[in-house]
């Protein structure tokens, strides 16, 4: 029998208030804790049964359609792996998911009793970037005993089965079973997309009703997702369902919902064209911008570029508004919009200078999944397109600092929905390897003594230079020197520097480059006479990403790039080197590393090149990668020995 059942037989009487402290564990309950603490080890709770039931109905949505709207009902019993546990069971809303009943309860002896039905109530976001509607509601849960159990009742209703599109499996707390069930009413055409179920026992089963259908799916023995720093995201790797509602019957009439790729498309244009853009509003303001500029490249340029300086990114969630794009006139003057309202102004200058500009969807690279999909979860950005010689231009208007005819990678490979009135097309953003995104070093040294001195240039091409100017652009004045100056010191406290020389740090369009002369004479060890000297340096952004044993999850650098290095080290006519460290390759799928130290004279020059082609690392290949970070480590810690002759 499913909890939600259980509930529901459960005498009104039984449901009256009891202290944590006063509950009595069971002996069953202390046995199952005791299994589940070894099958979850290291976690203090688990819950023990998760069961979520959707049924679908008929009503109409803010915009007086007729849709689909769904119910969803869930219970969640949770029990306590150790002494002491906590944590908070969280339910989001908003206009379009509102919750009817949320309670808590605790168990005691074999009983549950209802020890609130009040949960804190927050806004999601409250930073000042980001306008949401969405809201939360929770339940602080907290146990003093092991095998204490809790339970989580929870009703709630999404107005429009357009915004359903994914239910997960995992949880961030393991789950011994969980069972999601879908009662689908005969009106209803409705599929369920397995994603990512390869290599998982999940059942499957279908049961006839009255009047409906009902296809439920059950895993067991589900490991905790955990929090990690630049994780893959779980819709690449854990298994869900998407839940996409094809059509139904109201009345004799077939009414469609999200069967093929031309009925999202529909509805995103639909939700488009509610803007209410006025170009002749922003005609004032045009000639300004393009003022001085005679062909069309310095047009687009200027008009691109004007957007990403002057309207500020503020994201906005609000029903139904979230998902139209605010007037190109509201965000010029507000100064400020979201992805799509910033993409909107951008597509409406564009047009009222003369070009082919077309607003654009797109899903960003943390989604895995194809235009081909019909379902809202495929996309979580707008951009602009413009067409331009036969040639597309991606113009994300929200990634300041980034040229024209460059993309960030985080669109990059990506399929765009590009909105052309009653049609559409998909085009696929360009992607880029490694080379294209350098990091490139050039430094001279020459050792005195035990004083080692020398001049140091690096040079940022590709989405590092807009790495760059992102961060530097946006610290105050006074901590700008700051910056540079840990650059060419690397991270490396053994060096001293300062910075003598720039490029234009206001063109964004020249690769940046960083002079200055360096100090470090505290990489010089002297030992009987001899010198034992080090120029080389590891990648401090590689070793944050160094897993150890307890890290769960693959990892999404979510950026390919490369870093070139020559660096050379000349030391006095009467001196010599030796103990020259051996060369080093390696080369892996995603990735390579070559290392070098060549002698000439009383010089030694060491080139250094490392390529990071790929830009996630699975949790399979741990053992390589973590093998590879740490060849190059090894190597950049070499030291050169320097000897009489």
């Amino acid at each position: 029998m499913n909890t939600l059942k259980i509930y529901r037989l459960l005498p009104l009487c039984l449901l009256f208030a009891v202290q944590a402290s006063a509950q009595v564990v069971n002996a069953e309950d202390e046995a199952t804790a005791m299994q589940l603490a070894k099958k979850f080890k290291n976690e203090d709770i688990a819950c023990f049964s998760y069961y979520e039931l959707y049924s679908f109905d008929k009503g109409l949505n803010a915009l007086n359609d007729k849709v689909v709207s769904v119910h969803g009902e869930a219970a969640m019993e949770f029990i306590a792996l150790k002494k002491f546990g906590s944590m908070v069971y969280p339910e989001f809303y908003n206009k379009f998911i509102q919750i009817r009943s949320f309670t808590k309860e605790i168990k005691s002896g074999g009983r549950y009793f209802l020890v609130s039905s009040r949960p804190q109530d927050r806004s999601v976001t409250s930073d000042g970037v980001f306008f949401d509607d969405s809201r939360v509601k929770y339940h602080p849960i907290r146990f003093t005993q092991k095998g204490n159990m809790n339970r989580i009742i929870v009703k709630k209703d999404f107005s429009d089965s357009k915004y359903l599109t994914r239910v997960f499996f995992s949880e961030h707390y393991p789950v011994k079973e969980k069972t999601v069930e879908f009662r689908v009413p005969e009106w209803l055409s409705v599929e369920f997309k397995p994603m990512n179920f390869e290599g998982y026992k999940i059942e499957k089963k279908t049961t006839p009703g009255n009047g409906f259908t009902s296809y439920t799916f059950t895993m067991r023995d589900i490991p905790a997702t955990k929090q990690e720093s630049k994780s893959i995201g779980i819709a690449f790797t854990e298994p869900h369902i998407i839940i996409q509602v094809k059509s139904f019957d109201s009345k004799g009439e077939t009414i469609k919902g999200f069967d093929k790729v031309e009925d999202v498309y529909n509805w995103n244009y639909r939700l488009y064209k509610m803007a209410g853009n006025e170009p002749e509003q922003l005609k004032t303001v045009l000639p300004k911008i393009i003022q001085g500029k005679t062909t069309d490249v310095e047009k687009i340029k200027a008009i691109y570029y004007w957007v990403q300086n002057n309207i500020r990114y503020i994201a906005y969630e609000d029903g139904y508004s979230g998902y139209i794009p605010a007037p190109g006139q509201e965000v010029l003057s507000k100064k400020y919009g979201d992805c799509k309202g910033m993409a909107n102004l951008l597509t409406e200058l564009l047009q009222l200078a003369g070009f082919d500009a077309r607003f654009t969807w797109i899903g960003t690279r943390e989604i895995p999944y194809s235009q081909t999909l019909p379902a809202l979860c495929v996309n979580n950005h707008a951009i602009t397109t413009l067409y331009l010689n036969s040639k597309e231009y991606f113009l994300d208007a929200t990634e300041k600092y980034i040229p024209f005819g460059e993309n960030a990678y985080r669109i990059q490979g990506k399929e765009a929905m590009i909105a052309n009135k009653d049609k559409f097309e998909i085009k696929t953003v360009p992607l880029t390897t490694g080379e294209e995104h350098k990091i490139q070093t050039k430094a001279d040294f020459n050792l005195v003594d035990k004083i080692l001195t020398g001049k140091i240039k690096i040079t940022l091409t590709g989405n590092e230079r807009t790495d760059f100017h992102q961060a530097y652009h946006d610290l105050p004045v006074t901590s700008q020197q700051e910056f540079l100056q840990e650059m060419i010191e690397f991270g490396n406290t053994n060096i001293t520097s300062k910075v003598v020389k720039t490029s234009d740090l206001n063109n964004i369009e020249i690769p940046v480059t960083i002079e200055g002369e360096s100090n470090l004479s505290n990489n010089v060890n002297v030992i009987e006479g001899d010198y034992y000297v080090n120029i080389d340096f590891f990648p401090k952004t590689l070793q944050r990403y160094l897993p150890d044993e307890k890290r769960t999850r693959g990892y999404d650098l979510d950026w390919v790039t490369s870093f070139e290095d020559e660096l050379s080290l000349t030391i006095p006519a009467n001196k010599k080197f030796a103990d020259v460290p051996e060369k080093l390759e390696i080369t892996n799928d995603g990735y390579s590393f070559s290392g070098e130290y060549v002698i000439t004279g009383n010089k030694i020059v060491l080139k250094k090149k490392l390529v990071i082609r790929k830009s996630t690392v699975g949790k399979k290949d741990f053992d390589s990668w973590k093998k590879f970070l740490e060849s190059i480590k090894a190597f950049s810690e070499n030291y050169i020995t320097v000897t009489s002759k």
